[in-house]
């Protein structure tokens, strides 16, 4: 650490600061790891990782990967994937060591890291205050993407990723291949692995608009780099066809259209992400900032993703900070870290830099309590809106048996506790077709219901107590309320036998 220069002249000449850089760094590592503890259950509400946690569990008992389907009854042995075998092994491995709350710290720990990852790379082109302000903005508004699933591990890679590619090519220099490890490990985690793919692509526009013609063996290293990122992700246990599921990923099916996060961005609703998105643009077009065609074509391209998928928030916000941020550094000088690195310090830039062997160790100490509290006293889990455990209890207890009609948001509940299901969130390779435009149909009018309760030899139900399904099955002959909660609901066949 550099010792403070006390005369007026030595101040303005100093070299940069990292105390201050590392000291805010390990601030916001703090405040999104306490924001993710507090908001824990909002972390645990997605349904879907109950099954990423069983098939997990599956793939240690049996060390390999799926090939079909084993925990539907309508799609039983039909070909099925684990693509995201990676993160679907490392929570269940957590959740076996330290159960729900483990779950929430891993999850905490990545997003703390990527916090930290996000400003420490802002902060290299902005002064700190501003790195600091857009990360808590930034970070904020992807939040809503925060549920913990695989998606959510890639999010230090997705940081990595797009700042060294665009740092390179602003500076109109090669890749390194030493960053193709982050593809190979991003393509076993989850399956939008194919989005870093897009970011190598735009960056090499941008390194092509900064000059990248005149460079022949830069040019030659980025054309090398684009052809070995889909080879390197061919290292993967389903190879070539993990690569083809992705496609089902980026362009939503009948099954996917189901789940809250294919649905678009609504600005009515969301009046402070849409003040987040038009008020830049509004500074951009006043001040006349300009990001380049290469930078404007990847943020324009990124936009309609999150406009198209409200999913897309978790790409659309941390990456188009790392793109516009050199921009800009460079047009307004006095926002740039080249210039606070050059200005006087304040006074509490100079008791940052002062406190820092006291306050970087206490700050560590804040982050490990944080973790330790949230590994070992907080009490953790799924809330029952998601998880409806009491119902399934009740369905175990009670022996209810054969087919069930389930609502889609409840399938992965129904997979961890052993109960084959009708439908899903599996919907981007299975339930697709016939089965998803017939769970749709059954909650417009009673007929379809009837039809998809004979068709499937259904015997019992369990749906939310709003659903219409609920209210129908309430009045359909042959059919009675068995169990009912404010979670849950379920109805059971008359005169079945109960095993």
């Amino acid at each position: 650490m550099t010792v403070w220069p006390m005369a007026g002249a030595r101040h303005q000449n100093r070299s940069p600061d990292q105390s201050i850089r590392l000291l805010i760094a390990a601030i916001l590592v703090l405040v999104f790891a306490t924001l993710m503890i507090g908001n824990r259950e909002k972390t645990l509400r997605e349904g879907d990782l109950f099954w990423h946690i069983k098939t997990g569990l599956w793939m240690l008992q049996h060390w390999t990967v799926p090939s079909t389907d084993m925990f539907s009854y309508t799609f039983a042995g039909q070909p099925w994937m684990a693509k995201e075998w990676l993160s679907q092994v490392f929570f269940a491995a957590v959740f076996q060591l330290g159960g729900w709350n483990a779950v929430v710290a891993a999850a905490v720990v990545t997003v703390g890291v990527a916090a930290g990852l996000l400003y420490w790379s802002l902060s290299a082109s902005l002064k700190p205050s501003l790195a600091g302000s857009i990360v808590i903005a930034a970070l904020l508004a992807t939040s809503i993407t925060f549920t913990i699933r695989p998606h959510l591990l890639t999010l230090p890679l997705l940081v990595i990723w797009t700042q060294l590619l665009f740092k390179w090519s602003f500076t109109g220099k090669a890749p390194s291949f030493l960053l193709l490890p982050v593809i190979v490990v991003w393509a076993n985690l989850h399956a939008a692995f194919t989005m870093g793919f897009v970011i190598a692509f735009f960056a090499f526009l941008d390194f092509l608009e900064n000059g990248g013609w005149a460079k022949k063996r830069a040019l030659w290293t980025w054309l090398a780099f684009l052809a070995l990122c889909p080879a390197v992700a061919l290292l993967h246990p389903y190879s070539y066809r993990a690569m083809m599921a992705t496609l089902w990923v980026f362009r939503p099916s009948d099954g996917t259209l189901m789940v809250l996060e294919w649905m678009p961005f609504n600005a009515q609703e969301d009046t402070i992400l849409a003040a987040l998105i038009f008020g830049p643009i509004f500074v951009a077009l006043a001040s006349g900032f300009r990001l380049g065609w290469a930078r404007a074509l990847f943020v324009t391209s990124l936009c309609y993703l999150y406009m198209a998928h409200v999913r897309y928030a978790f790409f659309f916000f941390p990456v188009v900070a790392l793109v516009a941020a050199p921009a800009i550094a460079r047009q307004f000088p006095r926002l740039s870290a080249e210039y606070w690195r050059n200005e006087q310090r304040d006074g509490l830039e100079r008791r940052m830099h002062d406190s820092f062997r006291l306050a970087m160790p206490a700050l560590c100490a804040a982050i490990a309590v944080s973790l330790g509290l949230q590994l070992w006293v907080l009490k953790s889990a799924p809330p029952e809106s998601s998880s409806v455990k009491t119902a399934i209890a009740y369905a175990k207890s009670f022996g209810l048996s054969g087919h069930v009609f389930n609502h889609y948001n409840l399938g992965g509940s129904l997979i961890f506790h052993d109960i084959p299901t009708f439908i899903d969130g599996r919907s981007d390779q299975l339930f697709v077709g016939e089965i998803s435009k017939a769970f749709e149909a059954s909650e417009k009018d009673e007929k379809s219901l009837v039809d998809i309760l004979q068709k499937y030899d259904m015997r019992w139900t369990i749906f939310p107590p709003g659903d219409p399904r609920t209210k129908m099955l309430d009045k359909l002959p042959g059919w009675k309320r068995v169990f009912a909660d404010k979670n849950a609901v379920i109805h059971q066949l008359k005169d079945v036998p109960v095993e």
